[in-house]
Order: C-alpha cells, then structure tokens, then sequence
C-alpha cells in the first residue's frame, strides 16, 4: 500500500466520523447539526497531523496499521455521540490528544525505542502499580459503597471522577516485561557461549512476582477475565522472550491457581453468579442482561446509528461500547469490528516477525498480544464466552486512559516498523 492510499484511507475515516454523527442526529431530532461538520474537521486534522508525523519521523512504517485504527476511533466517537453528545464532544478531543502521544512517541524515540530497554524495571513497576491502585485505594478507604470494579474513584470536594488506569498499566507492564525478558533472554545467550552459568528461572521469578502483585486484585474486584489476561500477558511475554514451553505449563498453573484461589472471594463468585445468569434480574446483573439484550435486538444489520436504545445499557460508553455498537449496527457491523481489530494484530504480529532484534521482536508481539488479549476479553465477557470484565477497549470506549493506551501503543508499532523495514 502507498502512503497516498493510506491517506486517502484516512480521509474516508474521517469522513465516516461526520457522516455517523449526522445521521445520529437525524436519527435523533430529525435535524443535521453543526456537530458533523466539527467531527470531519477536527477528526480529519488529526489524523492528516498524524500521517505527516508519520511521513517526517518514520517514512519506512507500515502503511497497513493506521487505516484501521483511524476506523476503529470514528466508529467508537460516534457511538458515543449517539449515547450521550456531551460525552462524544469531550470524546473528539481524548482523540486529538491520543493522537498527540503517537505523535510524540514518534518524536521522542525517532532513533529507536532501544533506550526503553534500560528502563524496564521503573515501566513494569510503573505499570504494576497502575494496575493495583484502585485496589489500593478502597482497601485504604474501606471499600466503598458504589465503587468497584476496575474504576478509580478521585474527588474533589464533593465532586467524583472515575477513571480507569488498568489498561494504561497494561501497557507499561508490557513495555517493561518485553525490556526484561529481553535483556535477560540476551544475557542468557551470551552465558551459554562463554561457559559462563545465569540462572535461567528468573523469567519463571518475574512471572510469579507479577501474578503475586496482582492477586489481590482478583478478590477485591471479582474481574476474572481482567486478572487473568494479566497472567496471561505476562506469561506470554516470557515466552516470547524465551521459546520455552516450561512457561506455557508454568502460565497455565498459575492462572488455574489463582482462579481457584479467587473463587474464595465473594465478589468473584457474584461474577461468576452474573456469568452464569445473567438475566436473573439482580442489580449485578443488569449490565451483561442488558447488553445481552441489546445485542440480539441488532439482527443482522442493526437498528442503525441513532435508532436503537443504548441508554439502557449502564455504563454504554465505556464498559458495554460493544453492546451499543452491536444494537445499532447489528452482526454485519459486529463483524466489521472484529476483523478491523484482527487486522491491527496481524500487522503487529507482522512486524514482530519481521523485526531481527530481539527487543523489537518481543516489544512488537508483546503490544499485539496486549490489544489481542483486551479485545477479546471484552468480546468474550458480552458474549458469556467468559465472565463480564469492565475492561475498557482501545480505540472505542470513552475516556482518556483507554483512547492513551491504544495510541501508545500505536505509536511504538509503527516506530518499530519504520525501524525494521528502514534496515532492508
């Protein structure tokens, strides 16, 4: 693909922006507003900045990982718009600044994200502690009424704001994982060639340090499925790093340990209550009952943007995104979704077996299992493939910390990209 394809492709995602929100707003009041017009241009300066960055700064990336992504945000704007337009204005502008990050990874690392390799002890931490905070914090204020889940509560006065920081810390903790395992992976190989003996169940030590610091959160959130892809993440990564199967096994008893493990908590067996049962009218419940409903009232085509009733979903823009976008859009748009995320890991994966340093290889496959991973533990919750999570999707659910952590991880993708393919 050319990079007059690519921007053309971009141009069309912008374009899609505008058109959803008007034919939300007919949907809605049956009048065009001036919102249309304030999606495509500001949707479409953004991503015409962010196309130049890319043109400037790494020229060599593929030319396949921004055309779905860019389709993937306009589509989640304009859900949004369409639950709540307050929300999706405030939106518009989490991408503006979503898209500053690409464009400042770009920048920082335009001579390579080797640098992050020595500092892969401070970003797991990093991460780690994003992960735990909200934890943290009720256990400090004594748990809470109205507060669970993965949502941290910050108020000022008698003001509150939730915010999600676990994907974030995903991330990170993925960032710093990769540089470890990495270094150790290297450092390793040149011990095996100097004679010389390292211990070589220190990536087996980082995976058990990693599900230690997380298990709490299991039983203070009940979130199964958000535990468990941390577990995941972080077993995948060694392996990566590795190749052994040791760690296969090694992920596999872990998660099955701490699983039953949780199952002591109360919250984690309402989850699996809700999971099992969810339209049996509990307060718990509604959210995975509703959007369960939602989701079959689409059909195959959907009711279409603006007709359907995603208000009845709690929590629709954020933790249900799928559900709402499920209703109005129905299987067909469902789909449409689906492959668009299978696209974007398959160019990560991509370009991790494309990459012949080690650090890029594992970093590349490590941030595509994390978008893999996340979009399929949303998927399957709704889906009663797996217990509900109140995970925030990349790309699509509102906020901040979600829209951050996929333009992050953007960013460094097509960093790692330009960095390979300008090697050839």
């Amino acid at each position: 693909m050319r990079r007059i394809t690519e921007a053309a492709l971009l141009a069309g995602s912008a374009a899609v922006a505008g058109l959803g929100a008007a034919l939300v707003d007919f949907g809605v009041s049956g009048q065009i507003g001036w919102t249309p017009v304030v999606f495509v241009v500001v949707y479409g300066c953004c991503l015409g900045g962010l196309a130049w960055a890319v043109r400037r700064w790494a020229p060599d990336a593929s030319p396949l990982l921004l055309p779905p992504i860019a389709l993937l945000v306009a589509l989640g704007l304009v859900e949004i718009y369409r639950i709540d337009p307050a929300q999706g204005s405030l939106h518009l502008w989490w991408v503006v600044v979503g898209a500053v990050v690409a464009i400042g990874v770009l920048l920082m690392f335009r001579w390579g994200v080797g640098r992050l390799m020595a500092a892969g002890y401070p970003l797991a931490i990093s991460g780690l502690s994003l992960i735990v905070v909200p934890f943290v914090s009720r256990l400090w204020r004594g748990f809470p009424e109205g507060e669970g889940g993965l949502w941290l509560s910050v108020g000022w006065g008698e003001g509150r704001l939730l915010i999600q920081p676990f994907g974030l810390g995903l991330a990170l903790l993925a960032i710093g994982l990769a540089a470890i395992h990495s270094r150790w992976a290297l450092d390793l190989l040149v011990s095996v060639r100097t004679g010389t003996w390292l211990p070589w169940g220190r990536h087996l030590l980082a995976m058990a340090v990693v599900w230690l610091v997380t298990l709490p959160l299991l039983s203070a959130t009940g979130d199964i499925t958000a535990w468990v892809t941390v577990a995941l993440l972080s077993g995948c990564i060694a392996y990566l790093a590795t190749g052994e199967h040791r760690v296969v096994w090694t992920t596999l008893g872990l998660v099955g340990v701490g699983v039953l493990m949780g199952l002591t908590s109360s919250r984690v067996r309402e989850t699996v209550g809700v999971w099992l049962n969810p339209l049996s009218g509990d307060e718990a419940a509604e959210g995975l009952g509703e959007s369960l409903l939602a989701w079959g009232s689409g059909n195959l085509s959907g009711s279409g943007l603006g007709m359907g009733d995603p208000d009845l979903i709690p929590q629709a823009t954020s933790d249900w995104i799928l559900a709402s976008l499920g209703e109005e859009l129905g299987l067909a748009g469902t789909v449409a979704v689906i492959a668009l995320h299978a696209l974007v890991v398959a160019v990560g994966i991509g370009v991790a077996l494309g990459s012949r340093d080690l650090f890029h290889k594992v970093m590349a496959a490590s941030v595509s299992a994390l978008l893999g991973l996340m979009f399929l533990a949303g998927l399957g919750g709704l889906e009663r493939l797996l217990p509900p999570t109140r995970m925030g999707l990349p790309f699509l659910a509102y906020g901040g910390f979600p829209m951050l952590t996929g333009w992050l991880m953007v960013g460094l993708l097509l960093r790692i990209s330009d960095q390979e393919r300008g090697r050839l």
